[in-house]
């Protein structure tokens, strides 16, 4: 199956769309939802802006289908190392310098922080709902979900190239597979509450962007326009009328995941590597690719120790927060993230 080499090693409006994802989550977690200023409409519509982590979520499953797929069968260990170096190295060092401020304010050690350092460093935070936003990065249990996902694609992979019903079919057996796991594990003894926050609902975030590479990658042609500013439109209707109780039940969660991605956050990925738009431009810009290649770091230092740190010695304004967060990721990116992460492949990948 050939494709045009050049599209599937880099498409640049993705990698400016992810800076838009991470300052996304950086608006929510820093707008001052209790200014009474604050219009309420305002208030409601930033606290929806965790889809920033649906959008990660979604591009993911895209661009790991997008470029291994067709590697079969895929060398597990180079693929493996390559993820690993994508991922951990910053945020294993970010992770240390988290607890070793906490150990520099407080001058003591728990065994409480000791099973939040084993937590944090092993990346299994999410797993353990005590533990899920308080351990280390309180943003990290996203990556516990990125792993978890990495890991099994291959396997995914090898089931889809057989049959495509699995495609269907697999997404709701893990789903389920979590329900039971969540009710299995209710009992009193469960150790830091293994499994009650439920995650499995956002492997449907995942396939659909394992269904959008499989499209693209087959070459499918759909004669659709303007779907860029369809699947923007639909994010911002949701954002707007999404339901105020509908994270009561985990079935809502998982209708309310697909609809967003679906209709919103897939067909702006097809817009962005097809149409030709303001929007693509703009976030093809080179710019914007250096923000998005250095947008994992700022994920990471975005909220935690460093903001603190510039808000206690630098500035208190959020505004200018956010710049300097930027200035530091992208400097972060270019003399520690890219250089491990190419000595990592090259030391270990071969």
């Amino acid at each position: 199956m050939s494709k045009d080499n050049s599209l599937k090693q880099f498409i640049p409006a993705l990698t400016g769309y992810r800076a838009i994802a991470a300052w996304m989550i950086f608006v929510l977690h820093f707008f001052p939802s209790n200014n009474p200023l604050a219009p309420e409409y305002l208030k409601s519509f930033v606290k929806e802006l965790h889809i920033g982590v649906d959008m990660f979520f979604v591009l993911s499953g895209f661009l790991i289908t997008f470029r291994y797929f067709d590697q079969h069968p895929i060398n597990f260990k180079k693929y493996m190392v390559n993820r690993f170096a994508r991922i951990y190295p910053m945020y294993f060092m970010v992770t240390l310098g988290v607890f070793a401020v906490f150990l520099l304010q407080n001058g003591n050690w728990n065994s409480e922080k000791t099973i939040e350092a084993i937590l944090s460093f092993t990346m299994t935070k999410a797993l353990f709902q005590k533990y899920f936003f308080s351990a280390g990065i309180s943003q990290g249990w996203t990556l516990t979900l990125e792993e978890l996902f990495y890991i099994t694609a291959p396997f995914y992979f090898i089931l889809l190239r057989k049959k495509s019903y699995w495609f269907f079919v697999l997404p709701v057996l893990i789903f389920l597979f979590g329900l039971v796991l969540k009710v299995v594990s209710q009992t009193p003894e469960n150790t830091w509450g293994f499994m009650q926050k439920n995650i499995s609902y956002y492997i449907f975030e995942f396939f659909i962007g394992i269904g959008l590479a499989l499209m693209v990658n087959n070459k499918l042609k759909l004669k659709l326009k303007g779907t860029t500013y369809f699947g923007i439109s639909f994010i911002i209707l949701f954002l707007l009328t999404l339901p105020t109780n509908y994270t009561e039940s985990d079935w809502m969660k998982a209708a309310m995941a697909i609809l967003l991605c679906s209709f919103g956050i897939a067909p702006l990925i097809w817009g962005l590597i097809f149409e030709d738009t303001f929007i693509k431009r703009f976030l093809s810009s080179k710019l914007m690719v250096l923000l998005g290649k250095s947008s994992y770091i700022f994920y990471l230092i975005h909220k935690g120790f460093i903001p603190m740190l510039i808000y206690d010695y630098i500035a208190e304004n959020v505004l200018l927060i956010f710049v300097l967060l930027n200035i530091l990721s992208i400097i972060m990116f270019k003399y520690l993230e890219e250089p491990l992460n190419l000595w990592i492949r090259k030391k270990f990948a071969k």
